[in-house]
Protein backbone atom coordinates (compact mmCIF):
# COMPACT_ATOMS: atom_id res chain seq x y z
CA UNK A 1 0.00 0.00 0.00
CA UNK A 2 1.20 3.35 -1.01
CA UNK A 3 0.85 6.78 0.96
CA UNK A 4 -1.70 7.77 -1.06
CA UNK A 5 -3.80 4.25 0.13
CA UNK A 6 -3.49 5.08 3.16
CA UNK A 7 -4.37 8.59 2.90
CA UNK A 8 -7.53 7.40 1.30
CA UNK A 9 -8.07 4.77 3.98
CA UNK A 10 -7.65 7.43 6.92
CA UNK A 11 -10.29 9.49 5.15
CA UNK A 12 -12.75 7.31 4.52
CA UNK A 13 -12.51 5.85 7.93
CA UNK A 14 -13.77 8.52 9.13
CA UNK A 15 -17.25 7.67 7.79
CA UNK A 16 -16.66 4.58 9.87
CA UNK A 17 -15.98 6.20 12.78
CA UNK A 18 -19.42 7.82 12.11
CA UNK A 19 -21.71 4.43 11.75
CA UNK A 20 -19.41 3.31 14.97
CA UNK A 21 -20.66 6.12 17.24
CA UNK A 22 -24.00 5.95 15.52
CA UNK A 23 -23.99 2.07 16.48
CA UNK A 24 -22.35 3.00 20.13
CA UNK A 25 -25.27 5.58 20.61
CA UNK A 26 -27.93 3.25 19.98
CA UNK A 27 -26.66 0.33 22.08
CA UNK A 28 -26.37 3.19 25.06
CA UNK A 29 -30.08 4.61 24.05
CA UNK A 30 -32.05 2.10 22.55
CA UNK A 31 -32.28 0.14 26.23
CA UNK A 32 -33.22 3.38 27.59
CA UNK A 33 -35.62 3.75 25.06
CA UNK A 34 -37.52 0.70 25.53
CA UNK A 35 -37.32 0.65 29.44
CA UNK A 36 -38.79 4.33 29.39
CA UNK A 37 -41.68 2.31 26.66
CA UNK A 38 -42.28 -0.17 29.60
CA UNK A 39 -41.07 -2.80 27.56
CA UNK A 40 -39.74 -5.81 29.08
CA UNK A 41 -35.81 -5.78 29.32
CA UNK A 42 -35.98 -9.28 27.73
CA UNK A 43 -37.06 -8.20 24.14
CA UNK A 44 -34.21 -5.84 23.76
CA UNK A 45 -32.55 -6.46 20.34
CA UNK A 46 -28.72 -7.10 21.76
CA UNK A 47 -27.41 -8.99 18.72
CA UNK A 48 -28.39 -6.08 16.42
CA UNK A 49 -27.56 -3.63 18.74
CA UNK A 50 -23.85 -5.32 19.08
CA UNK A 51 -23.63 -5.49 15.30
CA UNK A 52 -24.21 -2.10 14.76
CA UNK A 53 -21.36 -1.33 16.44
CA UNK A 54 -18.94 -4.06 15.45
CA UNK A 55 -19.89 -4.75 11.52
CA UNK A 56 -18.75 -1.48 10.10
CA UNK A 57 -15.56 -2.06 11.53
CA UNK A 58 -15.24 -5.31 10.46
CA UNK A 59 -16.97 -4.54 6.86
CA UNK A 60 -14.06 -1.90 6.29
CA UNK A 61 -11.27 -3.89 7.53
CA UNK A 62 -12.41 -6.49 4.94
CA UNK A 63 -12.42 -4.52 2.29
CA UNK A 64 -9.11 -3.05 2.80
CA UNK A 65 -7.50 -6.67 2.85
CA UNK A 66 -9.04 -7.14 -0.23
CA UNK A 67 -8.21 -4.06 -2.14
CA UNK A 68 -4.85 -3.86 -0.95
CA UNK A 69 -3.33 -4.27 -3.91
CA UNK A 70 -5.28 -2.72 -5.93
CA UNK A 71 -4.79 0.21 -8.07
CA UNK A 72 -5.51 3.82 -6.08
CA UNK A 73 -8.88 4.26 -7.70
CA UNK A 74 -9.96 0.24 -7.61
CA UNK A 75 -9.12 0.38 -3.81
CA UNK A 76 -11.10 3.80 -3.18
CA UNK A 77 -14.05 1.85 -4.98
CA UNK A 78 -13.72 -1.10 -3.04
CA UNK A 79 -13.41 0.88 -0.22
CA UNK A 80 -16.77 2.82 -0.82
CA UNK A 81 -18.71 -0.02 -1.53
CA UNK A 82 -17.89 -1.13 1.83
CA UNK A 83 -19.26 2.11 3.40
CA UNK A 84 -22.32 1.31 0.78
CA UNK A 85 -22.75 -1.93 2.46
CA UNK A 86 -22.60 -0.60 6.03
CA UNK A 87 -24.78 1.94 5.53
CA UNK A 88 -27.52 -1.01 3.78
CA UNK A 89 -26.54 -3.03 6.77
CA UNK A 90 -26.94 -0.35 9.60
CA UNK A 91 -30.59 0.59 8.24
CA UNK A 92 -31.85 -3.38 7.74
CA UNK A 93 -30.45 -3.10 11.67
CA UNK A 94 -32.30 -0.13 12.78
CA UNK A 95 -35.80 -1.70 11.14
CA UNK A 96 -35.03 -5.11 13.07
CA UNK A 97 -33.85 -3.38 16.45
CA UNK A 98 -36.85 -0.62 16.46
CA UNK A 99 -39.44 -2.87 15.13
CA UNK A 100 -39.01 -5.54 17.83
CA UNK A 101 -41.36 -2.63 19.85
CA UNK A 102 -44.19 -3.93 17.98
CA UNK A 103 -43.86 -7.89 18.48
Amino acid sequence: MTRTHVGVAALLSLLVGWFVFDGVSSLVGLPALFAQLGVDPARVPWVALWAGVVLPVVLYLAAIVVARRQSLTRFTLVLIVALAATAAVRLSLIALATGSILL
